[in-house]
């Protein structure tokens, strides 16, 4: 009597788990961490929107109404010296022999922070090589009501 051997065939479910990996691949949101929700942005009635999308790497800088710069998921104590490592880090990621990436600095400036404060930051972001900004605002405000 020979003896039969059964073995189970794995190619639906090794193809089932390529589609879920791929599926999660595609739907995750790294930039999600950028953004800090302790910031409230300020309300612009007559925000325009944006004519392009941004092209290039973006640093997001959240500030808070205190004047702390967070980014990168952290309060920044040394501005200057972070913005000195991440213009670095956007030189050593830009092909050799070519002109570094243009980054875009977005501020999220909390709506209550002084205008000294932000010009400030601006102001470091430029001693530093940053020049293109763009300012996150919203559009309507919230309503008040029962959640």
């Amino acid at each position: 009597m020979s003896s039969m051997r059964a073995e189970p065939n794995l190619t639906p479910i090794l193809d089932m788990v390529f589609q879920l990996i791929t599926f999660f691949m595609l739907v995750i949101n790294f930039r999600a961490t950028d953004f800090n929700k302790e910031v409230s942005l300020p309300v612009v009635g007559a925000s325009a929107p944006a004519d392009e999308e941004l092209q290039g790497d973006m640093l997001v800088l959240n500030i808070t109404n205190d004047g702390t710069v967070i980014a990168r998921g952290k309060p920044q104590l040394s501005l200057k010296n972070f913005l000195v490592n991440e213009l670095k880090g956007f030189e050593i990621t830009s092909k050799k022999g070519e002109e570094p990436a243009s980054v875009t600095v977005v501020v999220r400036a909390d709506r209550d922070l002084t205008f000294r404060v932000l010009n400030n930051v601006m102001d470091t972001c430029k001693s530093v090589g940053f020049s293109q900004f763009v300012f996150v605002v919203m559009r309507k405000a919230k309503q008040p009501g029962p959640q």
